[in-house]
C-alpha cells in the first residue's frame, strides 16, 4: 500500500470519542475521495479514513491513501471501480485497525519493560544482544503495520546467507514472533504477526565430530606445554568444556574425597 505523506498532512490523526478514546466510532460505508494527483503524469488518488491504534492503546482514525492508477490509462468511472474494491474491506468490517507505533517504540516503551523483567538473565541478555545487532537495525523505525511477511522472510534468507547458522535465524524469527504476540495481548497490533509464515531453509546436519583415540590423546600430550596439556588431560577425562575447565579455582578441587565441583 502507497500511503502518501501529503494525504497524512490533509487528514492527519482524527480521534472519536474524545482525546483518549476507549470505543471505535460507529462504522459509516465510505466511497472515499477520487482525486487527480499531478501534472505531468496524472494518477487518480483514492483517500478515505481508517481506524488505527494510536501509541497509548487507544482506537483513533487517520487518513489513508492509495494510486489507483494514470489518468491516461484509466476512466473516472474506472477509477471508482477500483476505489470500491480497495474499500470493500472496510466498508465489510472485515479491515482491522493497524498501530501507528514503531517497532523500536513498542520495544522501548513496553516490551522491554514488561517482558524482560520475567525472562532469565540468560535469556534477558540474549534478546537485548539480539535486538540492538539484528532485529532494530532493519525494523526498528517502521510502523507494525508496515512489516510484512516477505520483508521478514527477505530478512531472515538475507541473515543465513551472510553465515548466521540455522539456530540463530530461527531465534531470529521466534523473537519477532513474541514481539509480536505481545503487542497484540497488549492493545498495541490488531493483525497476525508477520513472523508466522516465515520459513527457513532446510536445516543442515552439523559436522561430523572427531574423537580422539587413547593413542592419539598421548601423541597430543606429548606436543603440548603446561597448562594447556593439564586442560587438555582434564578434557579428555572429565568431559568438561572449556568455558568450565577456564572457571575451575583451586577451592573447587578437593584431594581427600578426589572431587572436582563445577560451580
Amino acid at each position: 500500500m502507497n500511503i502518501l505523506l501529503n494525504a497524512e498532512k490533509q487528514g492527519g490523526l482524527c480521534q472519536t470519542g474524545g482525546w483518549l478514546p476507549t470505543k471505535m466510532a460507529r462504522r459509516r460505508y465510505q466511497k472515499g475521495s477520487i482525486r487527480k494527483r499531478g501534472k505531468r503524469n496524472p494518477v487518480w488518488e483514492v483517500q478515505w479514513w481508517v481506524d488505527c491504534i494510536l501509541p497509548d492503546g487507544a482506537i483513533g482514525r487517520a487518513r489513508e491513501s492509495r494510486i489507483l492508477g494514470r489518468v491516461c490509462e484509466m476512466t473516472l468511472r474506472q477509477a471508482r471501480k477500483a476505489a470500491e474494491e480497495i474499500l470493500r474491506p472496510t466498508n465489510e468490517g472485515k479491515a482491522l485497525p493497524y498501530s501507528t507505533l514503531s517497532l523500536e517504540a513498542l520495544v522501548e516503551q513496553f516490551f522491554v519493560p514488561l517482558a524482560f523483567p520475567i525472562l532469565k538473565p540468560s535469556t534477558r541478555k540474549r534478546y537485548q544482544s539480539t535486538l540492538n545487532l539484528h532485529i532494530l537495525p532493519a525494523f526498528g523505525g517502521k510502523r507494525l503495520c508496515d512489516i510484512s511477511t516477505v520483508e521478514v522472510q527477505r530478512f531472515i534468507l538475507q541473515k543465513f546467507n551472510n553465515g548466521l547458522g540455522w539456530e540463530t535465524c530461527n531465534h531470529l524469527r521466534n523473537l519477532l514472533s513474541k514481539i509480536f504476540a505481545c503487542a497484540k495481548k497488549w492493545g498495541h497490533f490488531g493483525g497476525g504477526s508477520p513472523a508466522s509464515g516465515v520459513e527457513l531453509p532446510e536445516k543442515r546436519p552439523a559436522r561430523e565430530k572427531r574423537v580422539l583415540m587413547p593413542k592419539q590423546v598421548a601423541l597430543l600430550l606429548s606436543h603440548l606445554q603446561e597448562p594447556v596439556r593439564t586442560m587438555v588431560m582434564l578434557a579428555v577425562l572429565t568431559g568438561l568444556r572449556v568455558g568450565e575447565i577456564l572457571g575451575l579455582r583451586w577451592q573447587d578441587l578437593d584431594l581427600e574425597r578426589g572431587e572436582l565441583r563445577v560451580d
